[in-house]
C-alpha cells in the first residue's frame, strides 16, 4: 500500500482502491478456495455423495438468510454513515449482534423440530445438524461491520487463514464418500473459528463494545432491515430452490451439476460483485450518479466478454471442477451462462444505484414481484407435471431478466442512469 501513497489519487479515491484490492482478495479466495474444495470433493466423495451434501447446505443457507436479516447487505449502510460517532457504533453493533442472535435460537429450535417431524429429512439429518455450527459462524462474523468501516484488510486477513487450513485438513482427512459427515465438522468448525475470531477483532481493535439498548431502538432496527430481510429471501431462492428442488425431483448429480454451473457463473461474476460491495459506502456518501453511470456501463460492457467466454469453454470449466463425467451437463452451463452479464447488471442497478440513493422500497419491491412470480411458476409446472431441468433453467434466466428490467425502469425514472438526458 505504500506504492498507493505515491499515486495521484485522491483520499476517497485511495480509500476505494486498497479496499477493493483487500475486498477482491477476500471474494478471490474464498471462491478459489471454494473450487478446489469442490473439485477435490466431487473426485472424492463422488457426484452422488457430493450433491447429498450441496442439497443439506442449501437448507442451511436458508437459516443463514432467516438469521442475518438483511443486514450483510443494509447494515453497511449504518456503519458507513455514523462512522466517525462511537456511541452509535456501539449501539447499532449491539442491536444487530442481539437480533441476529435472538433468531438464531428461535430458528434452530424450530428447525429441529421441522427436520426430525418430516420424512424428507430423515436420511440427511446427521448431516444437516452437523452444519448448524456453520450458521452460528455466520451470524457471529460481522463482515458488515468491516465493510461500513471500510476495514477490510481485517476479514481479509481473518478468512484467508482459516480457510487456507480447511483446504488442508480436508485433503489430509477426507479420502473417501465415507468421510462426508467428517467434511461437514470440518467446515462448520472453521467457519465458527472465523465467526468468533471476526467479533473478537471487532471488540478489541475496532473498540466495539457491547451496550444495553433500547426495545424500541431493536423495533426500529427490525423494522428497517425487514424489507431488505424479505428481498435477500426471495432473490436467494432463486438458485437455492433450484437446487433444493432438483434434489426432491431429480437426482444428487443433476444438484452436483447445478451447483457447480452456479459456482462457474459466480467466479466470472466475482470482480463485478466486490466492485459493488466495496463502492457501495462510498456512493452512499457521495450520492456521485456519473461514477456510478459509468461504472455500470463498463461493467456491462466486460461481464458480455465473460459470458461469451464462459459459452464457449463450457467443456473446459466441467473438466477443471469435477472431471470429464460432468460433460454430461454442459448444455446445462452454457444456458445458465447467460446469468453473468444479467446478474453484473442487477448488482449494481441493486445496492449501488437504488438502496445507496434511498430507494429502498424499490429496491426491495424489484426482487419480491418477479420472486412471487418465480414460486408461482413453479407451483404451476408442478401441478400441471411439467418439471423438468430445462423448465428450472429457463424459469431461473426469466426470473432474473425481470429483476434487471424492473431496476432499469425505476433508475430510470429517477435520473440514476442516462442521467444526462
Amino acid at each position: 500500500m505504500k506504492l498507493l501513497n505515491k499515486t495521484n489519487l485522491s483520499t476517497e479515491g485511495k480509500l476505494v482502491f486498497k479496499n477493493f484490492s483487500f475486498f477482491s482478495l477476500l471474494r478471490a479466495f474464498n471462491i478459489l478456495s471454494q473450487y478446489l474444495l469442490v473439485s477435490y470433493l466431487v473426485r472424492t466423495l463422488g457426484a452422488q455423495t457430493y450433491g447429498v451434501f450441496v442439497w443439506g447446505f442449501s437448507i442451511i443457507q436458508y437459516l443463514i438468510i432467516i438469521i442475518n436479516f438483511g443486514f450483510n447487505t443494509y447494515a453497511a449502510k449504518y456503519i458507513a454513515e455514523n462512522k466517525d460517532d462511537q456511541v452509535e457504533l456501539n449501539r447499532i453493533f449491539s442491536a444487530i449482534t442481539a437480533i441476529k442472535l435472538l433468531l438464531f435460537i428461535i430458528t434452530v429450535f424450530f428447525f429441529i423440530v421441522i427436520i426430525y417431524a418430516v420424512g424428507v429429512f430423515d436420511s440427511n439429518r446427521s448431516l444437516i445438524l452437523i452444519l448448524l455450527g456453520f450458521v452460528l459462524g455466520e451470524v457471529l462474523f460481522p463482515i458488515w461491520f468491516f465493510q461500513g468501516k471500510e476495514k477490510l484488510d481485517i476479514p481479509t486477513k481473518i478468512v484467508f487463514s482459516f480457510k487456507f487450513l480447511l483446504i488442508a485438513l480436508t485433503f489430509l482427512l477426507i479420502t473417501g464418500p465415507e468421510d462426508l459427515l467428517r467434511y461437514a465438522l470440518l467446515l462448520s468448525v472453521s467457519q465458527l473459528l472465523i465467526g468468533v475470531t471476526g467479533f473478537y477483532v471487532a471488540k478489541k481493535k475496532l473498540n466495539i463494545n457491547l451496550v444495553k439498548t433500547t426495545s424500541n431502538y431493536i423495533l426500529n432496527k427490525i423494522k428497517e432491515g425487514f424489507m431488505f430481510f424479505v428481498g435477500t429471501l426471495f432473490s436467494r431462492t432463486f438458485n437455492l430452490a433450484v437446487i433444493f428442488l432438483a434434489g426432491i425431483w431429480f437426482t444428487m448429480e443433476d444438484v452436483a451439476s447445478f451447483d457447480i454451473s452456479f459456482k462457474i457463473i459466480a467466479a466470472f461474476q466475482l470482480p463485478f460483485e466486490t466492485l459493488s460491495m466495496v463502492l457501495f459506502p462510498t456512493i452512499s456518501r457521495t450520492k456521485d450518479v456519473k461514477m456510478n453511470e459509468r461504472i455500470i456501463f463498463m461493467a456491462s460492457a466486460f461481464s458480455l466478454l465473460l459470458w461469451g467466454f464462459t459459452f464457449w469453454q463450457s467443456d473446459l470449466l466441467l473438466t477443471i471442477m469435477g472431471g470429464k463425467e460432468l460433460l454430461i451437463y454442459s448444455s446445462l452451463l452454457k444456458n445458465l451462462s447467460i446469468l453473468i452479464p444479467i446478474v453484473v447488471v442487477t448488482y449494481f442497478l441493486g445496492t449501488n444505484t437504488l438502496v445507496a440513493f434511498g430507494y429502498q422500497r424499490e429496491f426491495n419491491l424489484s426482487i419480491i414481484i418477479p420472486s412471487v412470480l418465480y414460486i408461482l411458476t413453479l407451483v404451476c409446472l408442478w401441478i400441471l407435471d411439467l418439471i423438468s431441468i430445462e423448465a428450472l433453467i429457463y424459469s431461473r434466466i426469466m426470473v432474473d431478466l425481470l429483476v434487471m428490467a424492473i431496476r432499469l425502469i425505476i433508475a430510470y425514472k429517477h435520473k440514476l442512469i442516462f442521467s444526462s438526458r
